[in-house]
């Protein structure tokens, strides 16, 4: 519950008298799995079966209920029915409930050819009820396969090899919707009109059924790299991917009629990513009284919006735009083209600003006009707001008694839609916040004033590389623990600091911005400053 006072802003501006709600949420989840193993060695051959059963039986319900305009705050939101908003019909109130199944039978199994091939075989068949009729099961197979070359006497003849594995490997997996009832009709109340001298509740549909609604399917081709060498000292992995997801779902405008709401759920996405991870670890030092390990990984992707359509449902045009600025400059922020990357920035290139304050920008033919004379064919890609590559570097040091982690990680090659600037930065509109930069010169030039607009100018390079972790910890000696208190066994004292430093040349609060979605790199134009954290702490073992 919650609820707030008479001393409380909404009551001071809105003359609310205080607000209190209550809420409440139950989920109960019923599962149930068995399975079976058969294990067998003969000969340098080694097998694994398994298989087994799964039910999942969920349902989640809620209750909701609000009310203000209190007599008195002494109770808080424990005498909801004292509010006179509920006899005004102001007071809120609400409850849901839904549910969903899953049913699935799958087996596996592995074989081992004396340590040298090595196999993985798996299937499982689920069904879930969130799916149309007809479409509620999937088949999901999986085969993988290794080679340990180290075993293969001409590999044996380096002896700095210690493990060396190819892989190969190919699986589908099943996605399902969060919601359930997306392949049902569904129908909401509206306004009450007035039918036959009574009012009548309306009632209209605002969900086509689609009973063709089925599992989006990702399918993915790994080929990778185990080695293990120096003994044992220098470890590492390299993967090489191709993931395509199918059959992923997306709302299509349609006609009413013959429809009965204006838009439709289907499968008809596919969407390819492409990339290369990698792993390295090494013992620096292998010391009785001092160890170092240190460790990186990187990665890159390359992702492309294959299909948007199937045999039933095609998109109007060959691209989409997604997300937006808000009010007052009411522009969308990204473009999605059928065929490219997720992820582009799509604006208007500005290039300078005149005198009066008013941005020029490069029109569809690259030459510049005032931006007051642009239409909306002039915009062009600013950048990605995917980062290309990520990576991470790792460090475990053990001195004696002490002990040091550090942690760094980083994300390359992306831009960000700075909002804090786009509105911000601005010495003419007064009714917002104001950055120092307000007043900086643009592109060389120091006007009195200038519009709003999303721009180029405002799209920047997110690079970063932050400290993420440090903890420095002290393990007492045995013997003086010994010495001090026969009550513990081990104890430790440490230190830590969390986002210590950020290296970037991005001019926002925080580069590490949300790059999910159809809409990644926009940065919050409100928000919290990110905080430095310091622990101090003790473990101890009686």
């Amino acid at each position: 519950g919650s609820a707030t006072t008479f001393r409380h802003v909404n009551t001071t501006q809105l003359g609310r008298s205080g607000e209190a709600a209550r809420t409440t949420s139950a989920d109960l989840d019923q599962i149930l799995e068995a399975t079976g193993t058969y294990s067998n060695s003969f000969g340098g051959h080694s097998i694994n079966l398994l298989g087994g059963y799964g039910y999942q039986d969920f349902i989640n319900e809620s209750f909701q209920a609000s009310n203000f305009q209190f007599p008195t705050d002494l109770f808080g939101f424990d005498r909801l029915q004292s509010g006179t908003a509920l006899t005004d019909g102001k007071a809120s109130m609400s409850s849901d409930k839904s549910s969903y199944k899953l049913i699935g039978f799958f087996s596996r199994v592995n074989y081992d050819w004396n340590n040298r091939f090595l196999l993985m075989a798996s299937v499982r068949k689920e069904g879930n009820s969130r799916f149309g009729a007809g479409n509620k099961w999937g088949m999901f197979p999986a085969v993988s396969a290794a080679w340990r070359l180290s075993e293969e006497g001409f590999i044996r003849r380096f002896p700095v090899v210690n493990d060396l594995k190819l892989r190969l490997g190919y699986g589908v997996t099943g996605i399902a919707p969060n919601d359930s009832y997306l392949s049902l009709t569904s129908y909401t109340y509206g306004q009450r009109f007035l039918y036959n001298g009574q009012w009548v509740q309306g009632l209209a549909p605002n969900r086509n059924p689609n009973p063709d609604l089925r599992w989006e399917q990702k399918d993915e081709i790994n080929t990778g790299i185990d080695f293990s060498m120096f003994n044992s000292r220098l470890n590492g992995a390299v993967d090489v991917y191709r993931r395509d997801t199918k059959n992923m779902l997306y709302n299509f405008s349609v006609p009413v009629p013959p429809y009965l709401f204006n838009n439709m759920l289907a499968n008809v996405g596919h969407m390819q990513n492409d990339g290369v991870e990698a792993q390295l670890s090494y013992d620096a030092f292998r010391g009785s009284r001092v160890r170092w390990t240190t460790s990186a990984n990187w990665s890159t992707n390359r992702n492309k919006l294959v299909s948007l359509s199937d045999a039933t449902f095609r998109p109007q045009s060959d691209f989409f735009f997604a997300g937006g600025t808000g009010e007052p400059i009411q522009q969308s922020t990204h473009r999605v083209d059928i065929g490219g990357p997720i992820g582009n920035f799509y604006g208007f290139k500005s290039v300078d600003i005149d005198a009066n304050g008013e941005w020029i920008v490069l029109d569809k033919n690259n030459l510049p006009i005032p931006i007051r004379r642009v239409t909306q064919d002039d915009r062009h890609v600013l950048g990605n707001g995917l980062p290309k590559q990520y990576a991470a570097w790792n460090n475990n040091v053990r001195a004696g008694n002490f002990d040091l982690d550090a942690n760094l990680r980083g994300a390359f090659k992306f831009q960000i839609l700075n909002f804090q600037r786009m509105y911000y930065e601005n010495p003419k509109i007064v009714q917002y916040n104001m950055l120092r930069s307000a007043f900086d010169s643009v592109y060389g030039k120091r006007p009195v004033s200038y519009d709003l607009a999303y721009v180029s100018y405002y799209v920047e390079d997110g690079d970063y590389v932050k400290l993420d972790n440090v903890t420095l910890g002290y393990t007492v000696d045995a013997r003086l623990l010994s010495r001090m208190t026969n009550a513990l066994s081990s104890a430790r004292v440490y230190v830590s600091g969390r986002n210590l430093a950020t290296i970037t040349g991005y001019k926002g609060m925080d580069p590490e911005v949300s790059t999910t979605g159809l809409t990644p790199g926009n940065d919050n134009r409100d928000q919290y400053p990110t905080t430095r954290m310091f622990t101090a702490g003790m473990t101890i073992s009686f």
